[in-house]
Order: structure tokens, then C-alpha cells, then sequence
């Protein structure tokens, strides 16, 4: 288990040169998963401004952007607002990206149902270098060249992805044939069998296994048990507590960033209010751990 402020993290460099060179454009690393593994995943808080564009697009993984602030642009009049948080799944069509607010957004990217796994950022890094000697990057596209005249254009993605896995990527059907954007403040709060723990329970993707739900503590304390079939991520949105695992207690407050993996058991207390959404989502490789 492991646990990180993110409000003391500073911004790093964009993960995304190939969509946007915006100056403002950043990111941070939370957590990373195993480049091998069709469990790979990566969880950051980006830095986004309304400058950002994207065509119409989709990734051969699963996503999930919760909206803190601002407006995320998802297609032509279509925002995930601030508060607000979406699924895609592979396969699935969304954007073009553009227009909106700048934003700040959590974002849990992870492999697909699929088992073709996610390009994690180092890879996705070496891979733009290495097509940038033969094309170039703009606006989400990637551009080269041919030989005997003309150009191909590509999906950015796709091109950096068909480069790392060295062959054609072909789309398995949709089961979704949108993003799904979900109103958590629209839900009520429900009492739990622990005093003073209450929950809205937001989604549940079978496919993947995918939980979305959101936790409120008043005075009290709960439980998190990741299962041996899953891994799991908690982020506090709102309030001030404490976490006690196996091996480590840390102070919990707003922005805090936790990750449980397999088996992994945690308790989170608090003696006024806390708030967090929990992502959990089931492995398709339990054996990885």
C-alpha cells in the first residue's frame, strides 16, 4: 500500500506533448503499474487548459477522468463539468477535445477487458522520440512521409501504439457506444452498516470489474479491503482523517492518493469529516502480484 500527498507534489512535465504543447499542460505521477502486465495502469492528476485539443479519437485501454474543476471537453457541446466523472472504455469513439475550461483532473488509465494492456508514460516517451526522426506530432496526429510521395496520417495513440507492439491494431467491437459521464452530487448519501459511514455508489462496470463509489466518514472510521482479484485506488476530496495499514499510518487530507493492491487491508478514520472516491477495478492477470 501506498499513500501520496498531492497537493506537496510540484507539476511535472506533460504526458501528452504529442495532443498539446501548452506551456500549461502538466502532469503528476501517482501511481504506475507494470509495463508487462494487461493490468498496467497509471493514475495522475493532470493540469489542462482550454488550449488543449484531441480529435475524435479512441485507445485500445479503459479510462476514467473525475472532473475537480473546470470542464473537460468530451465531444462538440459535450463537458464532463467539475465534480462530475466519465468512463471510457477501449474501443470506444469520444472527442473532437476542445474548447471548455481549464481544468484540473484525476486520471486512472488501465487495460481493457481486451488483455492488450496500456502504454505506460516512459514507453510512450521513448516511442515519441524514436517516431519524431521519421514524422511529426501536431494537433494529435502523427504524420509521415512516404517513401514514394504522399503522407499517412494516424491517431497519435495509435501510431506511438502500433510503433511499441510492432503491428496493425485492430479494434475489437464496442460494448459502449459513448463515454458514460456520471453526476455524483446528484446522488444521495446512504447509511452503511458502520455508524457514522455513509456511501453513494456510483457505477459498477461488470466487464472490467470497474467500482465507483464515494465514502463519507463523520466521527467514525471504515474499512477498505482490496480483494485478491483487484487493486484498488482512494482519493480524498474533501476533510482531514487518518490511514492505518499493516505497515504504516500517514495523515490523510484533501488530495491524498492512496493505492491497495491484492489483499491489501487499510482503515481510514477521522474525527470530524472525510470524503473520497474509490476506484476499484478487477485484474484480468491476478498472478502479476
Amino acid at each position: 500500500m501506498d499513500i501520496i500527498d498531492t497537493a506537496s507534489m510540484p507539476w511535472g512535465e506533460s504526458l501528452v506533448p504529442q495532443r498539446s504543447d501548452d506551456a500549461y499542460m502538466a502532469h503528476k505521477r501517482l501511481f504506475e503499474g507494470d509495463e508487462n502486465s494487461p493490468d498496467n495502469y497509471m493514475l495522475v492528476l493532470a493540469r489542462e487548459p482550454n488550449s488543449y485539443f484531441s480529435p475524435r479519437h479512441r485507445h485500445p485501454w479503459d479510462q476514467v477522468r473525475y472532473c475537480l474543476d473546470g470542464q473537460i471537453p468530451i465531444a462538440k457541446g459535450l463537458f464532463v463539468e467539475g465534480g462530475e466523472i466519465a468512463y471510457f472504455p477501449e474501443n470506444t469513439y469520444y472527442g473532437p477535445q476542445e474548447g471548455g475550461e481549464n481544468r484540473h483532473v484525476l486520471l486512472l488509465q488501465f487495460g481493457g477487458a481486451s488483455g492488450r494492456g496500456f502504454i505506460g508514460p516512459d514507453r510512450l516517451k521513448q516511442a515519441r522520440a524514436e517516431l519524431a526522426e521519421t514524422g511529426t506530432f501536431a494537433r494529435g496526429v502523427y504524420t509521415r512521409n512516404k517513401p514514394n510521395g504522399g503522407r499517412i496520417n494516424l491517431d497519435a495513440y495509435e501510431a506511438i501504439w502500433r510503433h511499441v507492439k510492432e503491428e496493425e491494431l485492430s479494434y475489437q467491437p464496442m460494448l459502449f457506444k459513448t463515454p458514460t459521464v456520471m453526476r455524483p452530487n446528484a446522488w444521495s448519501w446512504q447509511s452503511t452498516k458502520v455508524p457514522g459511514c455513509s456511501r453513494k455508489q456510483i457505477a459498477l462496470f461488470p466487464h472490467r470489474a470497474l467500482a465507483i463509489d464515494f465514502y463519507r466518514l463523520e466521527s467514525s472510521e471504515h474499512t477498505q479491503t482490496c480483494d485478491a482479484d483487484q487493486m484498488r485506488f482512494l482519493f480524498v476530496t474533501e476533510g482531514a482523517g487518518e490511514l492505518a495499514g499493516s505497515t504504516l499510518t500517514k495523515t490523510l487530507t484533501k488530495g491524498s492518493a492512496i493505492r491497495m493492491l491484492a489483499g491489501e487491508s487499510a482503515t481510514l478514520s477521522t474525527q470530524s469529516t472525510l470524503e473520497y472516491l474509490c476506484l476499484s477495478v478487477g485484474l484480468i492477470e491476478p498472478r502479476w502480484h
